[in-house]
Parts: C-alpha cells; sequence; structure tokens
C-alpha cells in the first residue's frame, strides 16, 4: 500500500515537472479564466460543501458559509479583479548614476509548488493558497490533512473538473506521505500549521534550498482597556474566540483585562456566552466540535491541571469525550506557568489575565513568541500607541477580532515562530511568484567606467561617483 502510494507521488511529481513550462506559458488571462470556473465551482456545490464540513466536525452551515466558501469567494474575487495589474511588469525609480538605463521588475512563476493544509479549515485554506499559485503561473500538489476526509473528496472531485493531475493535483495520506513528498524538490512549499512541524518543513525545504512560506500559529494575546465599552467587546470575544470551536490559528488566546473592569468583564463574558450558546451549549447548533480525541485529551488535560489550583472558572461546564464536545470555558487568576499558558490553546477556553498596569501584561506578552495576531481594545491613543510600540505580531486589530486576515489589501503572516513570509491577495501572488530584476543598458554599458586595464581614469571616476552619488 505504501509503495504505491509512493509510487503515485513521484509520477505525479515528475508529470508536474514535466509540465511546469508549459503551466508558465498559461496567459494571465487564462489564469484569471480558470479561477473564474473555481469560484462558479464552489458556488454550484456549496450544500455538498457544507454538509462536508459539518460530517467531519459538525460545524454549522452558516459557520461553514462566513469562514470557509466566503473567505473563498472573496479571495478569489479580489484576485480575478487583479491579476493583470499585478502580473505586468512593473517599472522602478532611478538614479542620476543609472539615468542611461532603465529597470523594472518582472513576475515569473516559481515552477512546481508544493502547499500543505491544516484541518481547522479544510476547504478556504486549500482554496485561498491554490488560487494564489495558479494566479503566478505554478504547477500545485495539494495536500490536504488526512483528518477531514470527507471535504477532502468533496475537494478532489471539484478540482479534478477543472485541473489536470499535472497541473494541480490532491495528495491525501498521513505523516508518511507527508514524509516522502518532502524529500522532492519544490520550487515552493506553502505550509500551513503548528510551530512544532513548521521546523520539520523547514528543514525538508532547506535540503533543496526551496523557498517556503509557513503560516503558523502561537499564543495571540488580547489587551483590554478599561475605556470600552464592556457588553460589546465581551460579545466580540465570544465570537472570536469560540467559532470553529476555538480551532483557529489568529483566535484569540488569552485576554489582558485592566483589573479595575474586573467584575463588570466576567459579568459580561458570563451573559455573552449565555446569550450566545443558551443555558445548555451543546444543544446549541452553532458549535461545531473538537476534532479528533487527541486533540479533545490535550485540552482536557489543560483543564485537569488546573482543577488544583487556584484557578477560579467564570463560566464552567461538562464535557463529553465520546461526542468531542468541550463546554465553552473562561478561567481566570491561573498560574502563569500552567501548561495552558505555554501552548496555544487551539480550543474553546479563555484565560483571562487582570493586570493593574498595563505593562505588567506587556511583559507577559514579551515573555513569549512572537505571536501570530496581537488585539487591542481601547478608545484611547495613548494606550493603543503604547501597547503597539512595546509589542510585536503578524498582524494586528484594533478594537475588533480576526478580520485583518480577510482586508483584500493586507498581507497575513506572522514573525518567527508565529510564521515567515506573507500570503493572500497580492502578497499571495507575490510569494508565489519570483520577482525578477532587470536592468536594460539604453545607449553604453554603465560598467565600461570600469572596465580593465585599471589607471588614473578610473580613479577619477570613481572618486568622482563617491562624491556626487
Amino acid at each position: 500500500m505504501e509503495d504505491r502510494n509512493f509510487d503515485y507521488i513521484n509520477k505525479l511529481y515528475q508529470a508536474q515537472v514535466a509540465f511546469k513550462d508549459q503551466a508558465k506559458r498559461i496567459s494571465i488571462s487564462e489564469r484569471v479564466n480558470l479561477l473564474k470556473k473555481l469560484k462558479n465551482l464552489i458556488h454550484q456545490n456549496e450544500s455538498k460543501i457544507k454538509a462536508a464540513i459539518y460530517n467531519d466536525f459538525r460545524k454549522s452551515a452558516i459557520e461553514t458559509d462566513t469562514t470557509e466558501i466566503l473567505a473563498s469567494i472573496l479571495e478569489l474575487n479580489h484576485i480575478i479583479k487583479n491579476l493583470k495589474k499585478w502580473a505586468k511588469p512593473k517599472s522602478v525609480g532611478t538614479s542620476l548614476l543609472f539615468a542611461t538605463t532603465s529597470a523594472k521588475l518582472i513576475y515569473e512563476p516559481k515552477g512546481n509548488t508544493l502547499i500543505i493544509t491544516p484541518w481547522n479549515y479544510p476547504f478556504q485554506l486549500p482554496i485561498v493558497h491554490l488560487a494564489g499559485s495558479i494566479a503566478a503561473g505554478n504547477t500545485v500538489i495539494l495536500k490536504l490533512s488526512e483528518f477531514t476526509p470527507h471535504i477532502n473528496q468533496v475537494i478532489k472531485e471539484l478540482l479534478a473538473d477543472l485541473f489536470d493531475k499535472n497541473h494541480v493535483a490532491v495528495l491525501e495520506g498521513e505523516v508518511e506521505e507527508t514524509t516522502h513528498v518532502l524529500k522532492l524538490k519544490f520550487d515552493q512549499i506553502h505550509f500551513t500549521g503548528s510551530p512544532a512541524v513548521g521546523k520539520i518543513i523547514m528543514e525538508a525545504a532547506a535540503k533543496h534550498l526551496t523557498d517556503i512560506t509557513l503560516e503558523l500559529g502561537g499564543k495571540s494575546p488580547v489587551f483590554v482597556d478599561k475605556n470600552i465599552n464592556i457588553k460589546e467587546v465581551a460579545r466580540n470575544l465570544i465570537w472570536a474566540k469560540f467559532v470553529n470551536m476555538g480551532q483557529t490559528c489568529i483566535a484569540p488566546d488569552y485576554l489582558l483585562v485592566d483589573k479595575s473592569i474586573e467584575k463588570d468583564f466576567d459579568n459580561a463574558i458570563q451573559e455573552e456566552i449565555r446569550n450566545a450558546f443558551g443555558d445548555n451549549p451543546r444543544e446549541s447548533n452553532d458549535l461545531a466540535r473538537i476534532i479528533n480525541q487527541k486533540q479533545y485529551d490535550r485540552l482536557a488535560s489543560y483543564l485537569d491541571e488546573l482543577e488544583n489550583s487556584n484557578t477560579e472558572w467564570v463560566v464552567k461546564g461538562e464535557h463529553d469525550r465520546s461526542t468531542l464536545f468541550i463546554h465553552p470555558t473562561v478561567i481566570k487568576n491561573l498560574p502563569l506557568d500552567a501548561m495552558i499558558m505555554q501552548d496555544e490553546i487551539f480550543g474553546p477556553i479563555l484565560p483571562i489575565l487582570y493586570y493593574s498596569d498595563v505593562q505588567e501584561a506587556l511583559d507577559i506578552v514579551a515573555e513569549k513568541e512572537k505571536p501570530l495576531s496581537l488585539y487591542i481594545f481601547s478608545h484611547k491613543k495613548e494606550y493603543i500607541d503604547h501597547v503597539m510600540k512595546n509589542s510585536t505580531a503578524g498582524g494586528t486589530t484594533i478594537n475588533d477580532a480576526m478580520i485583518h486576515i480577510i482586508h483584500p489589501n493586507l498581507p497575513f503572516g506572522g514573525v518567527n515562530n508565529s510564521g515567515i513570509g506573507q500570503s493572500l491577495g497580492y502578497y499571495g501572488f507575490k510569494s508565489f511568484s519570483h520577482e525578477r530584476a532587470t536592468l536594460k543598458a539604453n545607449f553604453f554599458p554603465m560598467s565600461k567606467f570600469f572596465w580593465y586595464p585599471y589607471n588614473s581614469r578610473t580613479k577619477q571616476v570613481l572618486n568622482l561617483i563617491k562624491r556626487i552619488f
């Protein structure tokens, strides 16, 4: 079985390597047309997509529509509208020294690309990154997560209707298949997942000096000032934290809240969770489920550790391993050395740390790895500026949460442990393209001033250049 799979991977890879020069010659108009067809296929199969994702981890139709289908359509529309402009060679400015030349950037496809996507957004993430690579003119092997078999089948069917396998192909399988495909030489690897696996991807890419884009994660903090609309902020954060059952790489990981509003904030959180999910969240149609028992056990272990600590439970409820349900949980006054404050939570558990001085909060964040996202809720410019100047993150949203990822003109990506490189929109097209620097001598070679043999005239030219330029 494994040999057959590996043989299939090898043949698929060789076919795409052979096709990449042809893919490079696919015109911009043809690429746009392919993306339009992909968008239409998504619209035609919306009900099938929703049903498949529900079967994988009970995600509601509305949440699938919002976070999977809409996000994909918005990205496709943006690329379709702007690709001709992005792909056009761009003239760059010059200096007097290069007055006799013209310079421009030419966007070329990287070649054969590998895109590895996770299980938490099993439709959106494959589609948006596939779109960027196709827009740039590459071939694509799309490695899907083995944890979402139902939506994987839908994606395979959609893409098989539109692309030949030598252009775009879906690869399934587990760790063994991923390990094998990573041994092959690609021109670009795009990976979305955990920092731990990101290090493995980076090591594999280094053996071939392959370009990589890593979208990772980390503990995304939320700063909450006292001068806010407490009810509105609580409602905002309940959505951001519990959408997709907390299984979102840019979800608020923990809150840092001004202690002067502690009582009111606790009450608002409790009320908004009741408003959102009712008295028995297990019966809510809006809550997805944890993807598998391994992830469930990991999250349960965080809570078990805190049972015998001084942790206070703002919201607590019963969990059910058989149905992979974890009750939306909010905790406060927990030990900073607890596992839940070391690892990315990636689930429906929200710690709150109340601070007396914002510098305390900044110090906590500074001790951790640089996060993928950081959120600030305040109506005071001084507070916002202070947090921004004394922190760093891949991206930041102020007085809202998570929506920066769908802004059409902002890059998405992390920094250091939370990611390398940028993606989505123009930045996705750019990451899958090579910016070829091109300089043309229009009248005579500029290097003529430095030709052999070196003499007093060469010295004069050098001294003149150093003085003037």
